[in-house]
């Protein structure tokens, strides 16, 4: 759940990612809204598919950088158009062959990885993907600093065949198949070619990868429009939908509708202010409530405000807050009120949390007066001005206000700053946007000791460190209890004050399927989508 997230609609990563995901989120994902639900979710496409000749996706910014061992989380759709990924994510959030062939854990404990590669794959140019090439693209990964590296600190990485190799963790790791898919930069491969000039992986320099198309510098304009062209080396031809991909860049949501309507653009991902122009257009949209507004309470010991070191003041916060009117008001249908940070269907989710904090100002003012806190007290937030985060922070200074809590909000317009002072022990709340992830990363990146930006007190809990390291190293299905047990802590210990989910949305000329999202797979990727006649 984080990053300040990118207006590319994803995630960013860890420490400054979860930074980011507070304004990235912020920027463009947290606006995205209206539409969605839970499960599956896609366009509706009629006819057969058949093969495209041109596909035209609209994305809000440009990425800095088309080098996918450094580029933020919110650009890898730029990337994994010509970077093929070890495996990948499909729109149902299955993971499945990509590079890879085959894959299992060894042993027990989610620490070793083995790897298969298809034989016979080439990069664009000509070279064989070989277990090394692989290895040296994963090293670099690690070393460059980009802000998914953290994934591959403890590996160690290891080539025990011509198109087989070991991942070896010093930590448990789940997910690590997940994040070596196309949706993370990290599991795109870089040719060996590539590597040694990592440096010109620019706009203005062809891609060096084994995806299904090649980036064509000449056909470009960095800033405005990225085209991708099929590749003819292409191993698996039934995934090349499209002769040519073209990426433009439309910050406008207006301006985005207006290019649907003359064909120009055929997806879209906007803001909810476009979502009645592309409704009235004939546009369908795509998008499932992924990113969280609240307030995260970070000061869970009372450094900084005493009363917050107390679990029934925290508590007495979220019973307080009427999580209903404000989504209705700031956010209109296209919220989704939540006491959790996940979605439902989403990993660690619990029914039983569903209605934990009814809205129960009564409740909340015993709690405060069981806590020593009768009359209320000041409780100093941190909020950006980005995307209504200071928005929603006064709205729930509004409501704090009824049971004698005085909300004072500091809004910052820099997110260096944001972020700077989440983590400076100064405000011991804050009011931001988070992107939902599974519940093994949002360890990683919100609520473990390590998570930096988010969890800037440092909050430990030993309860909730077994059940992380537990299901760190479970099986899948004693994995999902253990996740569940996590979010029941976080909500029943009140470390957050969650208050609504907004969607990122995705809006679909007719004649275009693929667009798809579901929980374990919330943004839709450029590489599902088809033609349809």
């Amino acid at each position: 759940m984080h990053t300040l997230v990118s207006t590319s609609h994803r995630p960013l990563a860890r420490t400054r990612r979860a930074a980011l995901a507070a304004l990235c989120a912020g920027l463009s994902l947290t606006v995205a809204a209206c539409g969605g639900g839970t499960g599956t979710a896609g366009a509706e496409s009629t006819g057969r598919a058949v093969p495209g000749d041109t596909l035209t996706v609209a994305e809000q910014q440009a990425p800095p950088t088309l080098n996918p061992g450094s580029l933020d989380l919110g650009f890898v759709d730029f990337t994994m158009l010509s970077y093929e990924s070890l495996f990948y994510l499909s729109p149902e959030g299955k993971v499945e062959p990509a590079l890879a062939k085959s894959w299992k854990y060894v042993g027990t404990g989610n620490t070793e990885l083995s790897v298969t590669l298809r034989s016979g794959v080439k990069f664009a140019d000509g070279t064989a993907v070989t277990a090394d090439a692989v290895k040296a693209s994963l090293e670099y990964a690690k070393k460059a600093q980009g802000n998914q590296a953290h994934y591959l600190t403890d590996a160690t990485i290891t080539v025990t065949g011509p198109l087989a190799l070991t991942i070896e963790l010093a930590e448990p790791n789940p997910i690590l198949p997940t994040l070596l898919t196309q949706s993370y930069g990290i599991g795109q491969i870089i040719s060996p070619k590539g590597l040694a000039d990592a440096a010109s992986l620019t706009p203005t320099t062809a891609s060096q990868g084994a995806g299904p198309y090649i980036y064509q510098p000449s056909d470009s304009v960095a800033g405005d429009h990225y085209t991708y062209t099929a590749n003819p080396d292409y191993y698996d031809k039934s995934k090349q939908h499209y002769k040519k991909i073209v990426i433009r860049i439309v910050q406008n949501g207006q301006t985005g509708v207006n290019a649907m309507k003359t064909g120009q653009v055929d997806v879209y991902k906007g803001d909810y202010t476009s979502a009645a122009s592309a409704k009235s257009a004939g546009m369908s949209t795509v998008g499932l409530p992924v990113i969280l507004q609240g307030l995260s309470l970070i000061d869970r010991e009372g450094e900084v405000s005493e009363p917050l070191g107390d679990v029934r003041v925290r508590q007495a916060i979220n019973y307080a807050i009427d999580r209903e009117a404000v989504t209705k008001a700031l956010l209109g249908s296209s919220g989704t009120p939540t006491t959790q940070t996940v979605i439902k269907g989403g990993d660690g989710y619990s029914e039983e949390m569903a209605d934990y904090y009814t809205y129960d100002p009564a409740k909340a003012k015993q709690l405060l007066k069981e806590a020593g806190y009768p009359d209320g007290f000041e409780l100093p937030v941190l909020a950006a001005t980005f995307v209504g985060f200071d928005t929603m922070a006064q709205a729930i200074a509004g409501q704090l206000e009824k049971v004698g809590i005085k909300v004072k909000v500091t809004a910052v317009t820099s997110i260096t700053s944001f972020v700077e002072n989440q983590t400076n022990h100064k405000y011991p709340a804050v009011s931001g946007g988070f992107t939902e992830e599974p519940m093994y990363l949002e360890g990683l990146d919100l609520f473990m000791p390590g998570s930096k930006v988010f969890n800037g007190f440092g909050s430990t809990s030993p309860e909730l460190t077994s059940l992380f390291d537990k299901a760190a190293a479970a099986e899948p299905a004693e994995r999902a209890g253990l996740d569940r047990q996590m979010q029941e802590y976080l909500v029943k210990n009140a470390w957050f004050a969650p208050v609504a989910f907004t969607p990122v949305n995705y809006y679909v000329r007719p004649g275009i399927g693929g667009v798809k999202v579901s929980a374990g797979a919330p943004f839709a990727s450029p590489l599902a989508f088809y033609a349809t006649k």
